[in-house]
């Protein structure tokens, strides 16, 4: 997918140094620019930062390659420019299985357009795959690791209510009577749980590998995770547990999944950062919804998408339309705030709607495979 050519996009408002702008903004050789370049009319259309997603998870069904190409288009339609994604390392023969989280971070390749980064969701009751969860974080190098318990939740589905725990077990890809024996045996074993993630712990300091846990029901179950280094709090479960998170100046990460509780938290002054987790489409919408009819609010929603999770990550190239950045760019028709155009490093990703005529015009299109079409 080549880059596009040195090009002026004129006439749209757009998101710089913190505030909404009757502005131009240039694009060459990948990055933000500025000079008197070839004029694109984009009136009618927001240009903002491309989003920068921390916590991506990869679509289930079908092989490695297919689950990755669904999650390139699904990225790119979204405004995504920088994804952290994470498939489950969790319950042997299914799609959330070791060896499928395996497959698929074979194929993830950095510096790609979007730029999908390798990160692990693991699941904490598996206390007998730290070896094997060792030696792939030896070979892949994840820049993002999670925590996640599903094991709870699982066992009380089990007990509680068979109905939704089958059809829990068939969205993971198991039967449910599979599913019920591998909860039988992380629950003998749990005792094991903090040993293998105090071991997990040290190995990621030792790949500088960031790391976290989602959904914590509680303070107490956050200051554990932060005790052992895990110190981002992805889609807590609890007030107390992003409160727990923002009095240890733990990152909070707000999950696209759940609106009411995003809303909640955000009311409480609670969350650093908004994250698709499974529901990359919601994020655009979600956020033009909470900045206002005006959009005033729009510049301090979009950070927590875009330059407050790139700063988390340590990645000063993006998240900004500032000279110098990488040419990340979303364009949202302002009238129905739908997603027609998204470049990642300067490269065109997702093009549709009115955005596709007025690139067509420019003689933008041609010869080149956007991932939306």
């Amino acid at each position: 997918m080549p880059i596009l050519p040195p090009i002026r996009f004129v006439g749209a408002t757009i998101l710089r140094e913190g505030e909404l702008r009757q502005r131009s903004v240039s694009i060459a050789a990948g990055r933000i620019t500025r000079g008197p370049l070839p004029a694109v009319d984009m009136s009618g259309f927001l240009i903002l930062p491309g989003i920068v997603d921390m916590l991506h998870l990869p679509p289930t069904g079908g092989d490695a390659a297919m689950r990755l190409r669904r999650c390139r288009v699904a990225a790119a339609g979204a405004g995504i420019t920088t994804a952290w994604v994470a498939p489950h390392w969790a319950w042997d023969g299914g799609s959330e299985s070791p060896e499928s989280a395996q497959d698929f971070l074979h194929l993830l390749q950095r510096g790609s357009a979007p730029d999908l980064r390798p990160a692990l969701r693991i699941e904490s009751g598996r206390s007998d795959t730290t070896a094997r969860l060792t030696a792939l974080c030896d070979e892949i190098r994840p820049e993002l690791c999670w925590f996640q318990n599903d094991l709870a939740r699982l066992s009380d589905l089990l007990q509680h209510d068979p109905q939704r725990f089958a059809q829990a077990a068939t969205e993971i890809g198991m039967a449910a009577d599979d599913l019920a024996l591998a909860l039988k045996a992380a629950t003998e074993n749990r005792r094991d749980v903090p040993r293998h993630l105090c071991r997990l712990a040290e190995h990621f300091d030792a790949l500088a590998t960031r790391y976290g846990s989602i959904g914590d029901t509680g303070g107490a179950m956050r200051e554990t995770h932060s005790m052992i280094g895990a110190s981002l709090a992805a889609c807590p479960a609890a007030h107390s547990a992003a409160a727990a998170a923002g009095a240890m100046g733990d990152p909070v990460l707000l999950s696209a999944a759940d609106e009411d509780r995003l809303n909640d938290m955000l009311r409480s002054g609670l969350g650093d950062a908004i994250v698709s987790d499974g529901h990359p489409d919601r994020l655009a919408r979600l956020a033009l919804s909470l900045s206002g009819a005006d959009l005033a609010d729009l510049p301090r929603i979009w950070a927590m998408l875009s330059a407050r999770p790139a700063e988390i990550m340590g990645f000063a190239d993006r998240g900004r339309l500032d000279l110098a950045c990488r040419a990340d760019l979303v364009m949202i028709a302002a009238k129905s705030g739908r997603v027609e155009a998204t470049i990642s490093a300067g490269r065109l990703i997702h093009l549709g709607g009115v955005a596709r005529a007025r690139f067509a015009a420019a003689s933008l299109t041609g010869g080149s495979r956007i991932a939306a079409e």
